[in-house]
């Protein structure tokens, strides 16, 4: 009985085995023989699977009387034979035919004009010894040319070991197997599809290359059956092999980066199989071509070699990779380098670790004769010191560096002493060193050094790292730099509009709080102002500008310095806000609700006592604290100042008797939160009756409990005035 299963690649049957063990099982039953058609179906099972798998697809299956038992048949297209492997654990081939041979008798091949046929006999009786096959198995590399009609060139690869010769053979082995499978698969419809590209590979892989790939791995197995460590491997191949030997090669590695990029298979190469790959794949190009061209063969590379070799390469690749990630490591640390010393941290801890340094050093240009030592890493502090202490015009490398623009690479004790004598005195353990300068746009800011305890040749590699961290440390440099200067304009600018110190004032005790909340914010939106407005008669203004930081403090010096020049010519608080709202519109045409202002402006006149006039723009009420502790708030009123062309002023008279005292404040102080809990009147009539009786003490015991409130954290720019008027 023959069977109709066929398949072509790409095209797979995929119940072939299914339909083949049924079609055995049946067969042997009819033959009389049911009670081996359990093994004849499991025999016709594994050598149809190994058909499709390894033999170019089934092309048909027989079963047939044989003495006492069964013969069993499968014919493939390869005329290759089936080779068992050695069992391990990262094998996923072989097992089938080491199955066959636990039931059948026996086992064979047998080439035929199309291809082969792989039999077995199966009796019920005793197996076949484990991994053995009758049939001239081992005979046939010998029997069958490689590639009938077509000269044979002998190739001497040489000596592997044995366990690296089989482990390699048996992932190209599963290789194989995923391929078909994922194939399979896909032509069932349970897996994705197989782009064509892939299946070209596992044509490459397992066709075009075959014979000279079986051949190796029959040697490996004889070689181990031995017992021997190495294998010597040699061929006879047509001059053919050497493209499919090259294509062979760019199969497996195009596999590789599948399996890397897309995984679609989960058995990328291991690197010594990917080394071993490259390394017989090359002597046997080399020395086909040679033979088949008529010239000397060259003499062979030894694995050995190879690998040493790769070695080498590996260590390079290694170093560099190091290197880079230290220059990425340094990019990613001054990105967020705000300072020279930040910047001289960052680039140092990793230049002395890439390099293997002693230790390093960034020294900076100033305006004086010496050079700033920046930062330093590994560097004793008589050594520091004297660092800190080099001059711009000094016999040694970073001043030198710094002022010619070259690098200075020092690679021995006698060139050092030669060109650098001082640098004994200085540094006594260095016996190599490098300084580069710092350079952006043609201006040098400096130099990066590093020392070695040892002699060092600075190759390409190492030169090019090192001015690759300069060309970093100089740009992150002029960039910290260039933001201190910014930062240093700033600070000047915003202590220029920061509240002046309160004056003093005869017959009247005056003191003043200014918190601005955040960070790296000098002056803020809230403001308060005291000047004189003729004989024994000031001027007084507390308010809260819109917005934070320069805009809301530039809006807070106008508001200042227009009161004052308003004071000079007008006496009327009203009439003076009137104007103020007007130049606040007229200054910053801006939406609408963005440019407010709040305020209370007045006068207040000094005598026996004081009187205080004050008018309001919307701004919170203002603090009586009467001789005794008593506590009153007294609402102005207003509207607020900035928003329409007219606004709504209103005015109150407070007079206060020796021993009184009035406390304005701005909203930072009323609206202090801790846990959505505002500090509110009632904590400012608190502070305010247990304070000390002095103006220090009440706008102190203010700021005090508004901090603790709030647990030493502000949301809002915070203003505490206090006037009092000295007495009982």
């Amino acid at each position: 009985m023959e069977s109709s299963v066929q398949r072509q690649r790409g095209d797979v049957e995929v119940d072939a085995v299914r339909r083949a063990r049924a079609q055995a099982a049946a067969e042997a039953t009819a033959l009389g023989r049911a009670d081996l058609a359990d093994d004849v179906a499991l025999v016709v099972s594994e050598l149809v699977t190994n058909a499709e798998l390894h033999g170019g697809g089934c092309a048909g299956v027989a079963v047939r009387p044989s003495g006492a038992g069964l013969r069993v048949e499968v014919r493939d297209h390869s005329f290759l034979p089936p080779i068992v492997g050695r069992p391990s654990e990262g094998s996923l081939t072989g097992r089938g035919l080491r199955l066959v041979g636990g039931v059948a008798s026996s086992w064979g091949a047998e080439a035929d004009e199309v291809g082969k046929t792989v039999w077995a006999i199966v009796t019920g009786g005793a197996p076949a010894r484990t991994g053995e096959a009758a049939g001239g198995l081992g005979r046939w590399a010998d029997d069958r040319p490689v590639d009938d009609g077509h000269t044979l060139f002998h190739v001497e690869l040489g000596d592997v070991p044995t366990d690296l010769l089989l482990a390699a053979k048996s992932h190209v082995d599963n290789v194989v197997r995923e391929f078909t499978l994922a194939d399979t698969g896909a032509s069932a419809g349970v897996t994705a599809e197989v782009p064509d590209h892939l299946r070209d590979l596992l044509v490459a892989v397992v066709e075009r290359f075959s014979a000279a790939r079986l051949s190796i791995k029959r040697q490996a197995l004889a070689a181990a059956n031995r017992g021997d460590i190495r294998t010597r491997l040699s061929l006879d191949l047509p001059a053919s092999a050497a493209q499919a030997a090259e294509e062979y090669l760019r199969a497996l590695d195009q596999v590789d980066a599948y399996c890397r990029a897309r995984r679609l298979l989960t058995l990328e190469s291991r690197p010594q199989h990917r080394l071993f790959r490259h390394w017989y794949i090359d002597e046997l190009v080399t020395q086909l071509r040679a033979a088949a061209a008529g010239r000397p063969v060259p003499p062979s590379q030894t694995f050995e070699h190879r690998l040493l070799a790769e070695v080498d390469r590996a260590a390079t690749v290694r170093r560099t990779a190091d290197r880079m990630a230290r220059l990425y490591a340094v990019t990613a640390a001054l990105a967020t380098a705000a300072t020279p010393e930040a910047v001289a941290s960052a680039v140092l801890t990793e230049g002395v670790a890439a390099l293997g340094a002693s230790a390093g050093g960034v020294l900076l240009a100033t305006d004086a004769e010496h050079l700033s030592l920046s930062g330093a890493v590994g560097y004793a502090d008589p050594v520091a010191a004297g660092l800190r202490t080099e001059r711009r015009d000094a016999a040694l490398p970073a001043a030198v560096a710094l002022r010619t623009g070259e690098p200075v690479w020092l690679e021995s004790p006698a060139e050092r002493d030669e060109r650098f004598p001082q640098l004994v005195g200085l540094e006594a353990d260095t016996v190599a060193l490098c300084a580069v300068p710092l350079e952006v746009e043609s201006r040098r800011l400096g130099a990066l050094r590093f020392s070695f305890n040892e002699a060092r040749l600075f190759d390409d590699d190492e030169r090019r790292f090192v001015l690759a961290l300069a060309a970093q440390t100089a740009q992150a440099l002029d960039r910290a730099q260039l933001q201190l200067a910014r930062i240093d304009v700033g600070r000047r600018l915003q202590r220029s509009l920061l509240p002046p110190k309160p004056p003093a004032i005869a017959g009247l005790d005056v003191a003043a709080v200014y918190r601005s909340f955040g960070t790296g914010i000098a002056v803020g939106g809230d403001f308060y102002d005291i000047w004189p407005a003729g004989a024994g008669r000031w001027a007084i203004a507390v308010g809260d500008a819109s917005g934070t930081g320069p805009e809301a403090a530039a809006r807070t010096a106008l508001v200042r310095h227009t009161l004052r020049a308003l004071a000079i010519t007008a006496d009327d608080p009203g009439d003076i806000l009137g104007v103020l709202n007007t130049a606040l519109l007229d200054a910053e045409p801006e939406p609408f609700g963005e440019r407010f202002c709040t305020i209370l402006f007045g006068f207040v006149t000094v005598g026996d006592g004081a009187e205080v006039r004050l008018t309001g723009g919307g701004h919170p009420p203002v603090v009586v604290r009467r001789v005794g502790g008593s506590v009153e708030s007294v609402l102005v009123g207003g509207s607020l100042l900035g928003l329409l062309p007219e606004i709504d002023v209103a005015s109150s008279t407070i007079r206060l008797a020796p021993g009184d005292a009035l406390v304005l404040v701005t909203d930072g102080v009323l609206e202090a939160r801790h846990d959505g809990e505002q500090f509110d009147h009632p904590g400012l009539a608190l502070a305010l009756a247990t304070a000390p009786d002095t103006a220090r003490g009440l706008a102190g015991a203010v700021e005090s409990a508004v901090l603790a409130h709030t647990g030493g954290e502000l949301t809002d720019d915070m203003v505490v005035v206090a006037l009092r008027v000295p007495g009982s």
